[in-house]
């Protein structure tokens, strides 16, 4: 039985894949802060939206609260995560760690293939991407980044990285609107395949560090920020 999905306005026929569908609207939805933080989520009203049952629907929902993008509350429900000041930081400081060892594997395991790829990749990206809008910005930062941990030959990172920068993206798509970090992300990259093209894992560490503070040190304003975004309706990436 075939299963009726809106998707953006127009209703689409999907067979089998009816979960998985419901998993990316509603995943889209809980990253794009279409779900509001600390909001409860009515799931009688999301299936009515997707014109599913309930079954894909708290199915998605359980999925998304095992990524950290929802949280289940007993006898309430699923609720939209807080958007809490220290949690954003503390997925920062996740963050650094894992793209600290990411990129210092890299300089272990990664071929001169490899690396060649990735500096021919970031090369591409680079003049393409000067006058884009943040989120296509992001889109090529994540790729850079999850070239990198899927280089470190460890599955485990590049699962722990793909979730993280789902639950990060708003925040570093607001960030993308600001020159230093639009910028300083295009120069930071060259000098990190660098210093990954000299066997450096110390240097490439080092710059990884400080590629990834320049958000964490504006954790506070750039979630302020989001906040007023969020309420106000006016989403970064346009």
């Amino acid at each position: 039985m075939e299963a009726r999905l809106k998707v953006r306005g127009s209703s689409k026929i999907r067979p089998a894949d009816t979960g998985a569908r419901v998993y990316e609207i509603l995943r889209e939805k809980a990253i794009t802060y279409n779900l509001r933080p600390g909001s409860h989520v009515n799931e009688a009203a999301l299936a009515a939206e997707l014109n599913v049952s309930r079954t894909p629907v708290r199915a998605a929902l359980n999925r998304l609260a095992s990524e950290g993008l929802m949280t289940v509350v007993p006898n309430k429900g699923f609720f939209r995560q807080p958007l809490d000041i220290d949690a954003v930081r503390s997925l920062f400081e996740v963050r650094m760690a894992i793209e600290i060892l990411s990129v210092r594997l890299f300089c272990e395991r990664a071929s001169s293939e490899d690396i060649q790829t990735l500096r021919d990749d970031w090369s591409r990206i680079n003049p393409k991407h000067a006058g884009a809008a943040p989120d296509a910005i992001v889109e090529a930062d994540e790729a850079f980044h999850v070239a990198l941990a899927r280089g470190s030959r460890n599955p485990e990172l590049l699962r722990l990285l793909a979730e993280l920068n789902a639950r990060i993206r708003f925040i570093r798509t607001v960030a993308m609107e600001r020159p230093r970090f639009r910028d300083g992300a295009f120069i930071e990259h060259h000098e990190i395949i660098d210093a990954i093209e000299a066997r450096d894992a110390e240097a490439a560490a080092d710059l990884m560090t400080s590629h990834i503070r320049l958000t964490l040190d504006d954790v506070t304003v750039l979630v302020r920020e989001m906040v007023v975004r969020i309420y106000l309706g006016d989403k970064p990436g346009g």
